[in-house]
């Protein structure tokens, strides 16, 4: 009897079985055409399946680098800056080279901190006067009104633990311009002077101080009477958490006319202004803006950046 006859013809049947499976693995002859099963032996589909060529990769690739530099290059595209001396042949327009005086005026008074001599009143006596040079040629068609607020308070902040920010004295630097005939209706725009301790502000918010003052001049000057009234509050508390605007908004007596406001804010060393922040239930606005800027540019991406 010999035992190792039912192996060996298991292991023939084996090997008959992979011999055959390798077999059916590749083409019974060197002329058949590999083609995987779902696709039906149709040569044209499977060309189509391939990996796309070199040629057609680089062309994608040019093509969405040329849409980006295209993009780049819009973003840096201004409006010619006006000088001083183009004033006369330019009425009503926004003159850069009296707007960055401004701004190396401000700054020129360094680093001005909450509670300091230079923001407390060096900065307030600078906006105070240029405000008031700007009143003594402005039109009659329009009612001015400047008024300097000093505030007191306290608010709670959702902020790590939770805290209380209290504040006394804090200076607000209010200017109100409008129709001859009140109106109960106003626009606030919004910008701040005080800084950060070591920075003397030329960023944030020195340059939108001097936006806010050379559209008060222009408006100022314009002989077309404004329907409702127009709220420029330079607050000088807000590096301290919006200490001067809570002032405001809750205790001053304009507070209750504003149906929409502006704020001009800045965060890092340059570049052009971009619209990052709007209220989901007012798109007139939005609309107002497209129609109002030469080049107007909006980004949500910077609303998460800055909400992160």
């Amino acid at each position: 009897m010999n035992i190792n006859r039912p192996s060996a013809i298991i292991s023939n049947k084996i090997k008959n079985t992979m011999k055959e499976g390798l077999r059916l693995r590749g083409p019974r002859n060197k002329n058949a055409h590999i083609l995987p099963k779902h696709y039906g032996g149709n040569k044209e589909i499977y060309k189509f399946s391939l990996p796309l060529s070199s040629s057609i990769f680089f062309s994608v690739l040019f093509i969405l680098l040329s849409v980006y530099y295209t993009i780049i290059e819009m973003e840096k595209i201004l409006p010619t800056p006006l000088m001083i001396e183009d004033e006369l042949n330019n009425p009503g327009r926004f003159i850069s080279e009296r707007a960055l005086n401004h701004v190396l005026n401000l700054t020129s008074l360094g680093p001005r901190p909450v509670g300091s001599f230079e923001n407390e009143v060096l900065a307030v006596n600078f906006l105070t006067r240029e405000i008031n040079s700007m009143f003594s040629k402005a039109k009659k068609v329009h009612r001015v009104s400047i008024d300097i607020q000093r505030t007191s308070g306290a608010f709670t902040l959702d902020f790590l633990d939770g805290m209380t920010n209290v504040y006394k004295n804090v200076q607000n630097v209010i200017v109100k311009i409008g129709p001859l005939e009140s109106s109960p209706h106003s626009l606030l725009l919004n910008c701040h002077f005080d800084t950060v301790a070591d920075s003397p502000g030329g960023s944030d918010d020195g340059a939108s101080c001097a936006v806010m003052l050379e559209i008060l001049r222009i408006i100022s000057q314009s002989d077309d009477p404004l329907i409702h009234n127009i709220i420029f509050l330079f607050n000088g508390a807000e590096e301290n958490l919006m200490q001067a605007s809570h002032g405001f908004i809750t205790q001053h007596k304009w507070a209750k006319e504003i149906r929409a406001f502006i704020n001009l804010e800045s965060c890092g060393a340059g570049g052009r202004e971009i619209l990052f922040q709007a209220g989901p239930e007012n798109p007139w606005l939005m609309e107002a803006y497209s129609k109002a800027v030469p080049y107007p540019l909006a980004s949500s991406l910077a609303q998460e950046v800055f909400q992160s």
